[in-house]
């Protein structure tokens, strides 16, 4: 009993320690141009282009990017916040960044920090070839808000079309954010269905609610990868600690005892690293862009989120069981003998 004891101590040091991990690698290693791309209650839209006809602009995001499409044949530029040559779209489709645009360094974060560098908007503009496809998408901070205290705002963003120049006229909306109480009550509900299915058999329950967690997180980042537009960055961190997790939890299925504890806390602990990352669409108006309605975006992060939850729990109490992990390792011990 001492040794089960222990074990259940060490697996649960072990469970704390790898959440903790995952979680600082999922958020601290992720780069600075996704951030930009992230759950919001900011609504920016496009009131009216002046004059209109050649270019289409739309918002991404919520907030969070605006996209440029020029007609064949005409050159845009996109002008920064000094009005100094941002981006720029050929009259072939071929486009490029202003090297020394402060716009271009300002727009890495959202938040628009500083990382010094060439910007300078008096220097002559310096063309850095991006691709072919007539259009650009950027982070602009007007159309945002940049501090707690901006409820919304007007924006424009100043183009030159063929040398003229053109305004993109914007309104930018803060939504109420929703309440968060029906998911955190839906997240309850799950976590209390899956302790009561696995109560009998908690080690086998924690890997498969484990593998339910992994399999959920990696579609989500999956869906959020594939909406996002290659310009804004994406980040393939969160997919590949997805795959992870999905693949701890296969090869915890091969394994026993106190091998498949460990592979059971190890793939939760990546679910809840990628987790940490989509909280946030629980409690805002836009949530991060996935290829589907929003409520689909939010019902599957609770799901995760329940599964891990419950994964955590029944591998404590697995782990807390005298005999489980002695038992599952070594046999079932001597046969008493009778007579």
């Amino acid at each position: 009993m001492i040794g089960s004891r222990r074990a259940g101590s060490i697996l649960r040091w072990l469970l704390v320690m790898a959440v903790g991990l995952a979680c600082n690698l999922a958020v601290f290693a992720t780069p600075a141009a996704a951030s930009n791309l992230s759950a919001t209650d900011g609504r920016a839209s496009i009131q009216r282009v002046d004059p209109a006809g050649v270019v289409s602009v739309g918002v991404i995001g919520g907030d969070a990017a605006l996209r440029v499409i020029a007609s064949p044949g005409h050159e845009v530029v996109v002008l920064g916040y000094e009005m100094e040559p941002y981006l720029r779209i050929a009259a072939d489709g071929h486009t490029a960044v202003n090297l020394h645009s402060p716009a271009r360094t300002l727009n890495r974060t959202r938040n628009g920090s500083s990382g010094g560098g060439t910007a300078d908007a008096g220097v002559e503009p310096e063309w850095i070839p991006l691709d072919t496809s007539g259009e650009v998408i950027w982070h602009d901070h007007r159309i945002h808000s940049m501090t707690a205290a901006d409820t919304g705002h007007a924006w424009t963003v100043s183009l030159l079309v063929d040398g003229l120049p053109t305004t993109i006229h914007g309104d930018l909306r803060i939504d109420a954010p929703p309440s968060v109480l029906p998911w955190v009550l839906c997240i309850a509900a799950l976590l209390a269905a899956g302790l009561w299915i696995g109560r009998r058999h908690p080690n086998t329950a924690a890997l498969v609610t484990a593998g339910i967690a992994a399999t959920i997180t990696l579609v989500l980042a999956v869906l959020i990868t594939s909406a996002t537009p290659a310009p804004l960055g994406r980040d393939l961190l969160p997919v590949l600690l997805c795959i992870g997790a999905w693949l701890t939890c296969i090869t915890g299925s091969l394994l026993a005892g106190r091998g498949r504890l460990i592979a059971t806390i190890a793939s939760a602990a990546l679910s809840a690293g990628v987790l940490a990352t989509m909280l946030g669409d629980l409690s805002h108006a836009v949530p991060m862009p996935i290829l589907g309605p929003p409520i689909l975006d939010r019902i599957l992060v609770s799901v995760a989120v329940a599964s891990v939850l419950s994964s955590i729990v029944l591998v404590v109490i697995g782990a807390g069981r005298p005999g489980d992990v002695s038992t599952a390792e070594h046999g079932a011990g001597p046969t008493p003998i009778t007579g």
